[in-house]
């Protein structure tokens, strides 16, 4: 994000994109005048996270007023239950919005990044430790009944999935952020995507040809799409925590995908156009091997 707007608020944020739909409906239409601090941000808990250390989640402002000072940010999280939080920021904003709508698999990736501390030499980084940071900037969850989507998305067959697929995504637009309503059929639908890298929300303030995230493939029930929004993320939370503990699959980033986010059904308006796919510069071949 540019850097004359880090610190703006802008209270309308949340029709600034397509891929802030989901937003809109998860956060109960919350209307803030200002940057809503991390009181604000807790408020929006129904109930409150409890970290796999025992402690409650909190937040706290990342300024001199922040305890234990000495610690990094995951030890912090990890021993205290702190997540330190710059308060007039966009991209602490949109993290602390994902610790609300994934805290199973935020508290996950927390623990995997303990547990790689304690064999990192050095400042050298394990190859475990950047694939939990690739899918916690840029992770896009991938959420489809049909398995054969998930593969021809992995083989970048562009066309099948975004095109010749279109009318099975579940397709957010501008009038309707409802999976219920009746007019995005949503009893046909079979796959869809969601923002967990908060790195992507931020982006999404200026889209660009070349936006591209990290798709994280998920086979979900053939009902899933007949669920509420917010039931969808509740058992995504599950599901993305449970798929990563069972496989084991951010010990390195080959799980994770090159995703274009602006051929995303529902997530760019000029997607509706066919050959926007065209672009072979940003809809690109896999790279045979």
């Amino acid at each position: 994000m540019a850097k004359n707007i880090i610190n703006q608020w802008d209270a309308d944020f949340l029709n600034k994109s397509l891929i802030y739909s989901d937003l809109k409906v998860l956060l109960k239409d919350t209307h803030w005048p200002d940057w809503p601090g991390c009181q604000g941000m807790l408020a929006l808990l129904d109930e409150p996270v409890i970290l796999s250390s025992g402690l409650q989640l909190d937040m706290q402002p990342q300024d001199e007023t922040l305890p234990f000072p000495e610690m990094g940010y995951e030890e912090r999280v990890y021993k205290k239950g702190i997540i330190s939080t710059r308060e007039k920021n966009w991209h602490d904003l949109f993290n602390a919005f994902i610790w609300l709508l994934f805290p199973k698999t935020k508290i996950l990736l927390n623990d995997l990044h303990m547990q790689e501390l304690k064999k990192q030499a050095g400042k050298k980084r394990t190859s475990c430790r950047d694939a939990i940071t690739h899918i916690d900037e840029s992770g896009i969850i991938i959420a489809s009944s049909d398995i054969t989507l998930l593969e021809a998305l992995k083989n970048h067959q562009w066309q099948d999935v975004f095109v010749n697929s279109r009318n099975i995504w579940s397709i957010n637009t501008r009038l309707n952020t409802d999976s219920n309503n009746s007019s995005n059929n949503n009893n046909i639908k079979k796959i869809g995507a969601f923002v967990f890298g908060h790195g992507m929300y931020e982006k999404a303030f200026k889209p660009f040809i070349g936006f591209t995230g990290k798709a994280y493939c998920l086979k979900v029930d053939n009902n899933f799409y007949q669920q509420d929004k917010i039931t969808q993320y509740h058992q995504l939370d599950q599901l993305l925590s449970d798929d990563i503990k069972e496989k084991k699959s951010l010990s390195d980033s080959s799980h994770l995908s090159p995703l274009p986010i602006l051929g995303i059904p529902g997530w760019a308006d000029e997607n509706q156009l066919p050959e926007f796919y065209e672009n072979k510069n940003y809809f690109r071949p896999k790279a045979s091997n």
